[in-house]
């Protein structure tokens, strides 16, 4: 049990104690990331307060950020990175994560991608998947597609780069003219669940990158996949220009 100590004789509103002790209580680390706070019954009958104290203590913890509430799961300690953005921020994660590649392969087709990098059957891609890691969460699953006529030998520079967009420029020559994404809402699946850390259903944003060169032409293309709980876009624009 998480050290709480409420004075019923103060002038500080019960629920502001409350508030106060866990808010504490999370920043010294005695609570982490997805541990689960006591439901509003324990506490009630642990200290004999009213649920409608117990929830607004909660209900101000959740405005803060620092927990999230998962309706017939409970209250948890939320102390993943959270992201607060336009759709374009996204690769603002480059600059800040961790990158943990997974995967390096190549497809000859791949239904989702192929007909957006204007590739045909048995055209060859490389074929990456990452995942991007801030103070050891998980905050976005990546797959990316640079097709080989336009990135020859790239597995064996992939290891060697935290930036895609600066080998792309650096070690390729190619000038970048836009980066085009369009995103929409839907549930996690098994694969996502597990490699985000997050529940199956649970909110999840799916976003398609296409990067543009001078020429107009369509150079690579990444998918993303992104938490609902910590992500939060304050503008979804389709066709967005990065």
């Amino acid at each position: 049990m998480i050290p709480i100590y409420i004075d019923k004789f103060s002038k500080i509103p019960i629920y502001k104690q409350l508030t106060k002790a866990i808010e504490n209580a999370i920043y010294l680390r005695e609570l982490r990331h997805l541990d689960k706070l006591p439901t509003e019954k324990d506490l009630c009958d642990l200290f004999g307060l009213s649920r409608s104290v117990i929830r607004k203590a909660y209900e101000e913890l959740t405005k803060k950020g620092l927990v999230i509430s998962k309706q017939g799961y409970g209250t948890f300690v939320n102390r993943r990175y959270h992201f607060t953005g336009t759709v374009k921020d996204i690769f603002s994660f480059g600059n800040q994560a961790k990158k943990e590649i997974a995967v390096v392969g190549s497809v000859d087709y791949r239904n989702q991608v192929y007909p957006i990098l204007g590739l045909h059957q048995g055209e060859k891609s490389y074929d990456i998947s990452y995942r991007l890691l801030i103070d050891g969460h998980p905050i976005s699953l990546q797959r990316a597609y640079f097709p080989f006529k336009y990135f020859p030998g790239l597995e064996k520079k992939v290891h060697q780069t935290e930036n895609f967009f600066s080998l792309i420029s650096n070690e390729y020559n190619y000038q970048i003219s836009g980066i085009y994404t369009d995103i929409i809402a839907s549930e996690s699946g098994n694969v996502e669940a597990l490699l985000l850390n997050i529940a199956v259903k649970d909110r999840i944003y799916f976003a398609t990158s296409r990067i543009v060169d001078h020429e107009n032409r369509i150079i690579a293309v990444i998918l993303h996949a992104l938490p609902g709980d910590y992500v939060t876009f304050e503008e979804v624009i389709e066709n967005e220009k990065y």
